[in-house]
């Protein structure tokens, strides 16, 4: 699940628990974790705003992430 008080400067890890591979791909591009079985990546966040992101692989697997302004 996505934090509730996202900011820019945040490190989020994205986990993938599943025997699939999955991405975590921004649809405005400011990021894209590739995860392969059973991996964790983590990305910096480094805008501010509402950020759209789905599975490259399952387009069906979509999320928004709320960035707010640095603490």
């Amino acid at each position: 699940a996505a934090p509730a008080d996202a900011r820019v400067g945040d490190v989020i890890e994205w986990v993938n628990d599943d025997i699939f591979r999955h991405t975590a791909t921004a649809k405005d591009g400011s990021f894209d974790a590739d995860l392969a079985p059973k991996a964790r990546v983590r990305i910096t966040l480094r805008r501010t705003g509402a950020v759209a992101f789905y599975c490259r692989y399952h387009p069906g697997m979509t999320g928004r992430l709320a960035v707010g302004a640095a603490r």
